[in-house]
């Protein structure tokens, strides 16, 4: 082979070389813009489980509470017009009850405005619930 051909083709092989570097090189930019782009996505996503589990734990144990005063009413009360409990004995009642069941009774305020928003009429000026009386089969 004549050396101009040979010059010739070292510098072809040089430009097909130097064309398939700059492809790598375009392909490497690829994969690091799309890795950056995955660890962005990662980051957002455990932010938002760290939010979502910041928020939803309390949620759910409100809902277990909330759950647990359902249950001593659907459970503990019977529904009586006539009948009065007072407050305190009706709390302790709730309280003996998540006790059984292996529930944590939330605090009385929480307990007295859950019975509230579910239509069972307080008497405060005589400090009773009005309209039920307390299953006593089951104490």
């Amino acid at each position: 082979m004549a050396p101009v051909d040979q010059e010739r083709e070292a510098r072809e092989k040089i430009q097909t070389l130097e064309k398939e570097l700059a492809d790598l090189r375009q392909g490497l930019c690829l994969v690091q813009d799309y890795h950056h782009e995955l660890e962005k996505v990662a980051e957002k996503q455990d932010a938002e489980e760290m939010v979502d589990q910041s928020l939803l734990k309390p949620l759910l144990r409100e809902d277990g509470e909330f759950e647990g005063i359902w249950r001593f009413h659907d459970e503990m009360l019977i529904p009586d017009p006539r009948s009065f409990v007072p407050c305190m004995q009706m709390y302790e009642a709730f309280v003996a009850y998540c006790t059984r069941k292996g529930r944590t009774a939330v605090e009385r305020p929480a307990f007295e405005f859950v019975l509230l928003k579910m239509g069972v009429n307080q008497r405060p000026e005589r400090s009773v619930w009005q309209g039920y009386r307390i299953r006593t089969d089951r104490t």
